[in-house]
């Protein structure tokens, strides 16, 4: 299940106070402890959150949320009517001056000062599909889209596209490693880009779990147009190619999430997947979470898994996951773990004694 691939015509509807979260702090799972829940069943798909103070921006699949924790309130609504170009929010991130850039399907990207919103789309970015958003150490801004990735560094704009070295024009993740090296996560595998060329990586070089280690998969087609009408595109259930996420933890290792054949880590010489006959909770991986512990949160389509000290839980529904469709895993100042899923927000509060 991909970021884009379940739309659904639901009303937002919030039915749970954020003035009601218990001030716990979070730490790893135990045998005789279990994870303590706050959800935000809104009935629709939330792809993406960003924290500024008191304010989480929620990206939802019904435009752009302004969230006040404090005022424990929504204090804006943006969509195609009110700022964006579209109102399918995939991305949302924050740059060094507060400015909000998101990222949405086929609106192109947008730029939000807290009062006027500044739009990008082509030429400027090579395609109007935006599905991350990087910044790198000197401050310049990595867009990834359908045609490749777009460069802004706050004046002009470059883009790198399958033609310049890629190994797929179609980009989905991006994450840069403790030597300022630019990883990029696309259909067609992985790709790293060190500033003087491209080196990629697929299936063959060790991309993902082999579909006789997946076994029985169900078909998934994609419905979005853009993937329906190009040749080569119409992904189903398993691809080891088509890479969702992408994360770098304290050592340097790279990880990064398949469509359908698992979670995958590179250590810079060696590839090893983990797959459901592991512990993770699906194969299709949406988003990948690494706290200061290099404790690893992969959102999935089976819910949440989490790798500590070598060992895999699983949180879903009946743990108390607001629902086992998860697209987003983020962090916020506290250490807080948030995981936007199909039907709303769950918050990992902490673990209490079982």
């Amino acid at each position: 299940m991909s970021r884009s691939s379940a739309f659904l015509p639901l009303i937002l509807i919030w039915t749970v106070s954020f003035s009601d979260i218990a001030g716990c702090t979070s730490s790893k799972p135990a045998v005789s402890t279990h994870p303590v829940w706050t959800n935000y069943e809104m009935n629709v798909s939330v792809f993406s959150m960003a924290f500024e103070g008191n304010d989480v921006w929620v990206g939802t699949e019904q435009g752009l949320i302004k969230y006040d924790l404090v005022q424990d309130q929504i204090v804006g609504r943006y969509d195609s009517k009110n700022g964006l170009v579209s109102d399918i929010v995939t991305t949302v991130k924050l740059d060094s001056q507060g400015n909000k850039w998101v990222g949405t399907h086929g609106g192109g990207l947008a730029e939000f000062d807290g009062k006027t919103w500044r739009h990008y789309n082509v030429p400027d970015l090579a395609d109007p599909y935006v599905y991350d958003i990087l910044f790198d150490q000197g401050g310049r801004m990595w867009v990834a889209n359908w045609k490749g990735v777009s460069l802004f560094d706050g004046r002009k704009w470059k883009s790198y596209t399958k033609a310049d070295g890629i190994v797929d024009d179609w980009v989905y993740a991006l994450a840069m490693d403790h030597d300022g090296v630019i990883w990029l996560g696309t259909e067609g595998g992985v790709t790293r880009y060190d500033g003087r060329g491209f080196v990629s990586y697929t299936h063959k070089d060790g991309v993902g779990a082999d579909l006789e280690t997946i076994g029985s998969y169900e078909k998934i087609p994609n419905p979005s147009f853009h993937h329906r009408t190009t040749p080569g595109k119409e992904a189903e259930g398993y691809n080891p190619n088509y890479i969702l996420a992408a994360a770098v933890d304290s050592q340097n290792n790279k990880w990064f999430g398949t469509w359908g054949a698992g979670l995958s880590r590179f250590d810079g010489k060696h590839w090893t997947t983990y797959t459901t006959r592991d512990g993770l909770s699906g194969n299709f991986i949406s988003d990948i979470l690494i706290d200061k512990a290099d404790d690893l949160y992969a959102a999935t389509e089976g819910g949440v898994s989490l790798l500590s000290g070598g060992r895999w839980s699983r949180f879903t529904s009946k743990e108390g996951l607001v629902d086992d469709g998860v697209f987003a895993a983020v962090m916020d100042a506290f250490g807080y773990k948030w995981f936007g899923t199909l039907k709303g927000i769950s918050k990992l509060e902490g673990y209490s004694p079982q």
